[in-house]
């Protein structure tokens, strides 16, 4: 399914390049794979495995960033450096491209001090680009097309093109109290009273393959669920039946459909609960310029629907506005229908990355770019609609335990080609150590490389960039409160 990054030649190893110095890629993951073979994945998956011999893995350890390309070429150009019968000639003219991805040419290291400013990140941008078949700014109608057209199957979707959260969490977990994403959701939601009220309709949009609904289910009574219709709505009709098939066996009443959320196919006052569950990068995005904000008419009905919603909220925006920027649309189209189709005293549950200040900044991936929430205008927009309204980072609000250490993603995402090499199965998720040695067995020792990090640490993923809103559309009635004195109980309703 993912689209092939965009194709390169060789690179000539010109008297320049010759004369620039080498690093290697931080982080890589090594795997022996024989006694005289190791395999090692370029950041392009449409690229076969790198395969090295003993020779291929001394000219990788030599590039530490005070060998020029010159040097190695002498000591090791001439040489085979793997079983495929390529030379080191051969490896130098493809490792430093994007698609490969494994080493740097440069006068300069490829790390500037801090770890979110390594040069790796422009390589990594590339290659996306290529991933995404387009440059600079994609609108809604390329979002839309790639989940209702471009996905034609489940399988493998959210290990390899769109890793979520709660992808990742969706097995037991340590950094959950050893629950899942979906069942600690279910806890902390009963514990706020959304199900206190014996809510009859619950609608999850985007639910992805269906793990949220099956471990709310599991954290639930039976009474709970019993009188509860669970309702998917998804732009991908794959996911829509693997959604039902998980929520069916877990017991839940269900039904789904393909649809919208921005224009949701549901009736006024009908829906108790809404769950979405990182969409809102996926919905609308407009790119307004300074000048139709200011004049107030926008280049096409999108822009200018989005210009009438920044005027009628009264956004508040910094006077030093760019010439461009990207508004959400499509989460504040969603946000005026959950408005609607919500009972008075309904609640709605919005999770996905997005910023508080600046503006929403495009994340390519394969096959489509999701742009970040603005949620600083979110919450404003929602007040502005009447919703009751709080705001949580998303480990802060599941209360996660912070010093859990991981497996880096990226990692993941190596074993699980090595594994795809020998026919095993291998699942992208957030192993601790111990979970992943039950996972690999005896290849474990095999691997060089495998490193943790703590779930708060930025360079794992950046779960602190995750926000959860939380909405309550008020004019429920009154509930009934209960003190018992003396042993007798006193009811009042206020």
């Amino acid at each position: 399914m993912k689209t092939g990054a965009v194709t390169q030649n060789p690179l000539t190893l010109t008297d320049d390049i010759l004369r620039l110095r080498a690093w290697r890629m931080p982080d890589m993951l090594t795997y022996r794979h024989g006694a005289d073979e190791w395999w090692l994945t370029p950041l392009d998956d449409n690229l076969p495995l790198i395969r090295l011999n003993r020779a291929g893995v001394e000219l990788l350890t030599a590039m530490d960033g005070h060998t020029t390309v010159g040097e190695l070429l002498g000591r090791f150009g001439k040489w085979v450096c793997g079983p495929d019968g390529h030379n080191g000639c051969w490896h130098l003219e493809r490792w430093s491209l994007p698609g490969y991805s494994l080493c740097y040419f440069g006068t300069e290291p490829p790390s500037g001090g801090h770890r979110l400013n390594i040069k790796w990140d422009l390589l990594l941008q590339q290659i996306r680009e290529g991933w995404s078949g387009r440059q600079g700014f994609e609108g809604g109608e390329q979002l839309v097309q790639f989940h209702t057209r471009d996905i034609t199957q489940h399988e493998g979707h959210f290990d390899t093109i769109e890793t979520t959260v709660s992808h990742l969490f969706r097995e037991p977990s340590e950094a959950l109290q050893g629950l899942t994403y979906g069942r600690l959701l279910a806890r902390h939601l009963r514990q706020r009273g959304w199900w206190a009220t014996k809510p009859r309709t619950l609608v999850e949009v985007g639910g992805g393959l269906g793990y949220v609904s099956r471990e709310i289910a599991a954290e639930l009574s039976s009474v709970e669920r019993q009188s509860l219709h669970y309702m998917f709505l998804d732009l991908t009709p794959p996911f829509v039946t693997a959604q039902l098939g998980l929520a069916r066996a877990a017991g839940w009443r269900c039904s789904g459909m393909q649809a919208n959320a921005e224009h949701l196919p549901l009736r006024d006052a009908s829906v108790d609960i809404v769950i979405d569950n990182e969409n809102l990068a996926d919905m609308t995005p407009v790119n307004v310029s300074r000048h139709e904000l200011e004049s107030g008419k926008g280049a096409t009905p999108a822009h200018q629907e989005a210009i009438d919603w920044i005027r009628r909220t009264r956004l508040p925006f910094d006077p030093d506005l760019p010439d461009e920027f990207v508004f959400n649309l499509g989460p504040v189209r969603f946000l005026s229908e959950l408005w609607r189709v919500l009972r008075p005293g309904g609640h709605a549950l919005l999770i996905e990355f997005g910023v508080e200040t600046g503006w929403p900044a495009p994340v390519k991936l394969p096959g489509h770019t999701e742009y970040e929430v603005q949620y600083t205008h979110m919450r404003h927009a929602a007040r502005w609609l009447g919703f009751s309204e709080q705001y949580f980072a998303l480990p802060q609000f599941l209360m996660m335990k912070p010093d859990t250490k991981v497996l880096c993603t990226g990692a993941a995402y190596a074993i699980q080609r090595f594994c795809q090499a020998q026919g095993k199965p291998f699942a992208i998720r957030a192993y601790t150590e111990q979970e992943l040695a039950r996972a690999l067995g005896d290849m474990l020792p095999k691997l060089s490389g495998c490193h943790y990090h703590e779930v708060s640490d930025p360079a794992w993923f950046g779960l602190w960039d995750f926000k959860a809103l939380l909405l309550e559309k008020p004019g429920a009635a009154p509930r009934p409160t209960i003190k018992e004195t003396k042993g007798f109980r006193w009811y009042s309703q206020r």
